[in-house]
């Protein structure tokens, strides 16, 4: 089933290139896996997006888990990101915080499309090639995981409108958390220590869904990421004065707008008390 959809995608939009992108959580691990194994040499690599405010540690997880699989691992950073026309337009999670306060989930959007659909955007920028071909963008998204918050997810293939060439592709999207469970069983994936401690990828930690006692939980695994939070809190507090802190809403920019955001389906599945 999972291979069908690969090839479906690829028969109809006979993508430019095609990247798998690995968060560093279970789903997109196997997903990476399965992409890997159906493709081989058509894969033209995996990709991980730094969004500047993650755990270091997964990270790692993903720079370790490429190596030992052999995929060609491409790393976006956010603080690295440039406009169509090559103009440096880095998008730093502090400086942002600096000049609108810490994000609530009404402000997911607005942290999405700088700290992760830009680095995309960029990738698909420098692979498409012609006008009009398509780069084909490999995700662990699965229907269970979707959420109301996120937009559901309907499709195997979708090509969001304006996408600018994005072709995103779910191979994994009837599997369940047991099918997932099994399926790195089966296949000896290793375990990503940052997920199995806090129940989530780690990879960004841009507050929008954070709960109450998240940062203690935090605290009490990965110290070092939890002081960086907690001095970012006391100089956003120091300059608004406002009441909250990494775990609140001070955020000054809104958008309420259901789109696809197949790289955060995680974030409001913690927030609405659901598996991750």
């Amino acid at each position: 089933m999972s291979q069908e959809i690969l090839e479906r995608a690829i028969e109809k939009y006979k993508p430019a290139a095609i990247f798998a992108l690995f968060s560093g959580g279970h789903d997109s691990l196997v997903s990476t896996h399965v992409a890997a194994n159906a493709l081989g040499d058509r894969l033209n690599g995996v990709v991980h997006i730094d969004t500047g405010i993650g755990i270091p540690e997964t990270q790692e997880f993903v720079k370790a888990t490429c190596e030992d699989f052999g995929w060609p691992l491409k790393i976006y950073r956010a603080i690295d990101n440039t406009k169509a026309d090559g103009t440096p337009d880095p998008k730093d999670y502090e400086a942002i915080i600096m000049e609108h306060g810490f994000p609530g989930a009404s402000a997911h959007q607005y942290m999405y499309n700088n700290l992760k659909l830009r680095q995309v955007e960029r990738l698909v920028r420098e692979h498409r090639g012609k006008r009009g071909k398509k780069v084909m963008l490999i995700t662990g998204v699965r229907r269970e995981e979707s959420s109301r918050r996120m937009g559901t997810i309907k499709d195997d293939i979708q090509v969001p409108p304006k996408a600018g060439g994005q072709v995103w592709v779910a191979p994994m999207i009837a599997h369940t958390s047991q099918d997932q469970y099994e399926y790195m069983h089966e296949h000896g994936l290793p375990r990503n220590p940052v997920k199995d401690k806090l129940c989530m990828s780690g990879e960004c930690l841009c507050g929008a869904f954070a709960h109450e006692g998240e940062l203690k939980e935090i605290e009490f695994w990965y110290p070092e990421v939890a002081a960086r939070i907690k001095r970012l809190e006391q100089r956003v507090l120091a300059k608004y004065g406002k009441s909250h802190g990494w775990e609140g809403c001070d955020f000054d920019l809104h958008d309420d707008r259901q789109q696809m955001l197949p790289l955060c389906m995680g974030c409001a599945n913690r927030a609405e008390g659901e598996a991750a």
